[in-house]
């Protein structure tokens, strides 16, 4: 084992400590975007794992090679590199895409038959057609077809929020009528029909957050088990529960003690046997060692009021929100 983690471990299991971890932890977060932008670029030399930075290129590529085709661009390379990479909420988000997808494809690990068909779905999809079974449905198609594309390097442009694909719009258009001697006008023109056509309510992260909503997740106990709800479904309740956004609770499970999510659990009130479990299973998806995850006793040291407090203190962060360089 390594001697800095095992002279850690004993510190975290005062609840103090644990929670002092977890801040320094999610400060440190900020600066994936920037991490993710080096380790793309050719003369990078910074350390994440390599099949979600690989995955993420693809994504990267693939969110650039939608925009260069809508804007008339013939250079989608440069459209990734002077706007999908030069907008860090893009980046921490296709990275943390680029995280759920691997998830996705380790649910077996955990009992998951697929990725595509959590049971806590399928099940409701039957004859009926009321308003959850049609939410359902269109869950379970639009969660094959995120886990489908990734396999192929792909992602769709409307996994993206509307506030970050305006982001990239406008600095796609502002390079190419920069760069590419393109007609401003034509470019406002393809830019403005883009968007127009751009429905977030047909995107899976919305379609996740109406089935929580429809079935009124999250719920307790039980209701948490990861084999149940597969990794998608499980961190969009986290984010109902916890007001954290989807894409920084992935990117807690780079984490190898899971410590920020640890203090998530016990903010949303989760009890803490179903806690220590969730922490469990979730450490089998993204491939990290259980004897490094807080034990039950420290959870249970954690009061909700602290956990609440400093989660509230994680969302005022404000990461940099601001174009990169263009390199």
């Amino acid at each position: 084992m390594n001697t800095d983690m095992a002279l850690a471990r004993p510190m975290l299991r005062d609840a103090g400590a644990l929670l002092r971890h977890a801040d320094a932890q999610a400060r440190q977060a900020l600066a994936v975007p920037a991490l993710v932008r080096q380790r793309l670029s050719p003369d990078s030399a910074q350390t994440l794992r390599e099949d979600d930075l690989s995955l993420a290129g693809g994504f990267v590529d693939s969110i650039a090679r939608r925009l260069a085709e809508a804007l008339g661009a013939a250079d989608a390379a440069a459209i990734a590199r002077h706007a999908v990479l030069a907008c860090p909420p893009a980046t921490r988000l296709l990275y943390a895409r680029a995280i759920e997808a691997r998830l996705c494809h380790q649910s077996g690990l955990i009992g998951l038959p697929t990725a595509e068909l959590p049971p806590r779905v399928e099940a409701l999809v039957g004859d009926a057609q009321d308003e959850l079974a049609e939410s359902a449905m269109a869950l379970i198609i639009a969660q094959s077809r995120f886990v489908s594309r990734a396999q192929g390097f792909a992602i769709d442009i409307d996994e993206l929020p509307p506030e970050i694909l305006h982001a990239l719009v406008r600095l796609a258009v502002a390079w190419l009528q920069d760069n590419d001697a393109s007609d401003p006008m034509a470019l406002r023109n393809a830019a403005d029909v883009l968007l127009a056509q751009f429905d977030e309510r047909r995107g899976r992260p919305h379609r996740l957050m109406r089935f929580c909503h429809l079935f009124e997740l999250p719920r307790a106990g039980d209701d948490w088990a990861l084999a149940d709800n597969g990794p998608s479904l499980a961190i969009a309740m986290l984010e109902r529960s916890s007001g954290v956004a989807g894409d920084l609770l992935l990117d807690m499970l780079r984490d190898p003690d899971l410590t920020r999510l640890a203090v998530v659990l016990r903010a949303c009130a989760i009890e803490v046997n179903v806690a220590a479990r969730l922490l469990q299973d979730f450490a089998v998806l993204a491939s990290l060692r259980v004897d490094d995850l807080p034990s039950a006793a420290a959870l249970r040291a954690i009061a909700s009021d602290d956990a609440m407090r400093i989660v509230a203190g994680w969302r005022n962060m404000d990461p940099v929100q601001t174009a990169g360089p263009a390199w």
